[in-house]
């Protein structure tokens, strides 16, 4: 009986051992789960904060995109606003940061070595103008920041639009001039310019011309020519990218007119010049649409272009797909395209501006794109 009793404590021990090694095992359980679980959100968390800065360098490419900074003005203007990058992120997902913004996203010169590029902190803009610049993007989301940057190159496009023309069509050009101010004319410093016209010119009245300005002064000259398709289809492109191709001109608001960029498309419906609100000034004073150093292009793809009543300077190049009608004291400084057919008659309707078409033939950022082996993740802190 005394070994028997003696079996049952042994016993006894052995329960109370694997009770308390099985209790171990269960807190440790605990703790590893509880770790992992935390790591596991930490680790999403800092995920989140990565996919917000990788969106921020894609926000400054399309910033870069429609202004690409040439000068310590536009360098200063460059920014992604972090209110309107934040609303494409839904706020459960991607809470506010404990600390500092949401997005950060900062413009840096790169420093102009070929083969070890590098940044001139210093500077926010293309001081050197070899189309490289470096973008530096931090996003944070509750606890976490995640900080990454690339450099990037603008891929341009030659607009390749035919200088010293005035106006053009493969339709009928009427003119009809009052008084001692010709038609259409020239803009100092121009001295010369052409016009080319499918049908006529039907010109009534005195004078129609300004001297130096020659109607049809070949046969060969074509709307390929002067306005290559390739850049119409290039410039809206570029309106569609940048929410600037409308329906109908009631559709375009009022500050459109005034953003970069200057290029606005017009589906149907035609135009009214003196509903188009004015942007800037001549060097008279003068309240003009667009202007000499800053102009605009105005793509009609089905409808007409009238000028009634109150005088409108525009700046730039008016290019309609059908008719083009300016009377009364219309202006237009640089050139017109009229596929369909062009009617001027009042007042200097169109002057050439030389200076116009030499800012607009400008090479155009066509796309802004990473250089390969440049991307990097830095440490946030």
């Amino acid at each position: 009986m005394a070994k028997l009793r003696g079996q049952e404590g042994a016993t006894l021990v052995l329960i109370i051992g694997v009770v308390a090694t099985l209790a171990i095992l269960a807190a440790a359980m605990v703790l590893l789960l509880t770790n992992v679980q935390h790591n596991t959100a930490t680790h999403r968390t800092q995920s989140k904060a990565f996919n917000v800065a990788e969106a921020g360098l894609d926000a400054g490419q399309a910033a870069l995109w429609v202004n690409w900074p040439e000068d310590a003005t536009e360098g200063a203007a460059l920014s992604v606003d972090p209110t309107d990058f934040k609303q494409q992120f839904d706020a459960d997902e991607f809470p506010g940061p404990t600390t500092g913004q949401f997005i950060d996203v900062a413009f840096v010169d790169d420093d102009g070595d070929p083969v070890n590029p590098g940044m001139n902190t210093a500077l926010n803009y293309d001081s050197n103008g070899n189309g490289y610049m470096w973008i530096v993007s931090e996003g944070a989301t509750g606890s976490r920041v995640a900080k990454v940057q690339a450099m990037v190159k603008k891929v341009t496009f030659d607009m390749l639009i035919k200088e010293g023309v005035a106006l053009y069509t493969d339709g009928l050009l009427e003119v009809k001039g009052t008084g001692n101010q010709p038609v259409i004319g020239l803009d100092p410093p121009a001295t010369v310019a052409s016009v080319y016209c499918g049908t006529g010119p039907d010109a009534h009245g005195n004078p129609d011309y300004e001297a130096g300005v020659t109607v049809n002064p070949d046969s060969e000259t074509t709307l390929e020519d002067v306005f290559p398709v390739d850049t119409l289809n290039y410039l809206i492109e570029v309106a569609v990218g940048a929410g600037k191709y409308y329906e109908t001109q009631a559709d375009v608001p009022t500050e459109a007119w005034d953003t970069e960029p200057r290029v606005i498309v017009i589906d149907h419906g035609g135009v009214d010049c003196k509903d188009i609100p004015d942007t800037d000034t001549d060097a008279g004073g003068h309240a003009t649409v667009w202007s000499e150093d800053e102009p605009g292009i105005l793509i009609v793809l089905d409808g007409d272009l009238d000028q009634t009543g109150q005088k409108k300077s525009i700046y730039g190049i008016v290019y309609i797909v059908n008719g083009l009608l300016l009377r009364g004291n219309a202006e237009i400084h640089g050139m017109c395209v009229a596929v369909g057919s062009a009617d001027c008659r009042g007042t200097r309707a169109v002057n050439y501006n030389a200076n116009v078409l030499a800012n607009l033939n400008r090479p155009r950022v066509l796309s802004v794109k990473l250089v390969p082996n440049t991307w990097r993740e830095l440490d946030a802190n």
